[in-house]
């Protein structure tokens, strides 16, 4: 099984605090976030082996992620719950110093009720699934570095959701965008299609990026990611976006930020006339709008410390407050804005540099079209009729520590206002109320704790 959106975005976003916060990042490219240089450690019953293929160019990775959640009366159905895990293998070859081949394949498994419990709870918050292999290729890329490093290049089997609109601002499931599955219909983090990218380090902590891929959903929604020629491409995707990560090395209330523009060139179906049951002249020959001049939007998300009291330890206690808003231009489009703002508290306890509390608001925004889309339906399928307000939301509060020196385990609850039927509108008889959702998720460092790579945890 293997999920579009909330899940592996989930492990990454929520179970791993921002790096501005000061914990590691665990599952980033980037080392851990420390005061003072960090130092890679080779240490498990495996770590002889680990540093003789760092040592022949060959660096692994080995992660494992698993998600639980549980909606006691939210949903069509209510009572729901769902469990997800998947094993993430990573190995870098190095054919030269500016040149390597990566590859990543995930995994999926454990799991239990996915599809029940995403189509019980389906709305704008929770895209909607996808499952299909037992395993996926996540990433398989020739990347090389021009002009002292300062310029990389990578293309081949890989999407644009691990570099772009990128989830590391904050933890829980308040800041977990959906404009990328929503509205771009980029593939999950698990998953791949042919694409590239670029990135210019204009400095040492700003980098200037562009991705583009493929837009074929038959072949990421159908396949394994090996299957290269399934599917066909309906055009492509594009995300272009300025990047700025201080850490605790450069300012004691570093700053982080995320500037963005995307472009799906695919026509798209308007929100209110398009072939579904809510369309208002549904029937024998239903009005079809479709809009050719494809998706454009802007994004902006941020993180800032606003308060720290360095005190020797690994990670400064700091206060930090961060946000995130996506725009969507265009005609008929169905969800044109969202926006999230919280505030996080890290670095209280020294044993366990990891531990963070905070809370946030999400905001999603349906367009006149598409609200009036969602009660078109329920009155056609039931002939209930009830509106559907435009104005959405979710409020989060969440808390991580970290486990066992390799892990790290995040639990939280998320109260959805009036949320709506993005999957199941044709279908449903009624709006569904708001309520809360619990959630526990766990990330673990496992090739860090037999010694096959460096630990990326404090």
């Amino acid at each position: 099984m293997r999920i579009l959106y909330i899940t592996v975005p989930l492990m990454l976003g929520t179970a791993i605090p921002a790096s501005a916060a000061g914990p590691a990042i665990l599952l980033e490219e980037e080392p851990p976030i420390i005061v003072g240089p960090p130092v890679p450690t080779y240490s498990g019953p495996l770590a002889d082996i680990g540093r003789s293929l760092h040592d022949n160019g060959i660096d692994l990775r080995l992660d494992y992620l698993n998600i639980y959640q549980n909606a006691p009366t939210f949903g069509f159905a209510g009572g729901s719950s769902a469990n997800y895990g998947m094993f993430i293998f990573d190995a870098t070859g190095y054919l030269s110093p500016d040149l390597r081949v990566k590859f990543t394949e995930t995994i999926n498994a454990p799991s239990y009720n996915v599809d029940g419990y995403l189509f019980d709870t389906s709305n704008a918050f929770f895209p909607v699934p996808v499952v299909d292999s037992d395993t996926d290729l996540t990433r398989l890329t020739l990347e090389a570095d021009f002009f002292d490093d300062r310029l990389q290049v990578e293309a081949g089997r890989m999407g644009l959701a691990r570099d772009f609109m990128t989830k590391g601002f904050c933890g829980g499931l308040g800041c977990l965008n959906s404009t990328q599955a929503n509205t771009l219909n980029v593939p999950g983090e698990s998953l791949a299609v042919w694409g590239g990218r670029v990135a210019y380090k204009l400095k040492p902590d700003t980098t200037l990026g562009f991705g583009i891929i493929e837009d074929n959903p038959d072949n990421w929604q159908n396949g394994s990611g090996w299957d290269w020629q399934a599917g066909s491409s309906e055009g492509y995707i594009a995300i272009a976006n300025i990047r700025h990560d201080e850490t605790f090395r450069d300012s004691l209330n570093p700053l982080q930020f995320e500037v963005g523009a995307y472009h799906r060139s695919a026509p798209y179906e308007d929100a209110l006339y398009n072939d579904g049951w809510g369309n208002p002249t549904f029937g024998a020959s239903p009005t079809i709008v479709t809009h050719e001049n494809g998706t454009t939007g802007v994004y902006a998300q941020a993180r800032k410390v606003i308060w720290s009291n360095p005190s020797g330890g690994m990670i400064p206690e700091n206060l930090a407050i961060y946000g995130g808003i996506f725009h969507t231009f265009g005609e008929g489009q169905a969800y044109p804005w969202e926006a999230y703002a919280g505030l996080e508290y890290s670095g209280f306890w020294a044993e366990n540099p990891l531990a963070t509390i905070g809370a946030s608001v999400h905001y999603i925004g349906l367009s006149d079209e598409r609200a009036q889309y969602e009660r078109n339906a329920r009155l056609f399928f039931s002939g209930l009729d009830e509106a559907q307000p435009k104005d959405t939301f979710m409020f989060d509060v969440h808390a991580t520590t970290g486990v066992f020196d390799i892990g790290i385990l995040d639990v939280g609850a998320a109260y959805l206002v009036n949320p709506n039927t993005s999957v199941m509108a044709d279908y449903s008889t009624g709006r569904m109320k708001d309520d809360f959702v619990f959630y526990a998720a766990l990330a673990f460092d496992l090739s860090g704790g037999l010694g096959l790579s460096p630990r990326r945890g404090p």
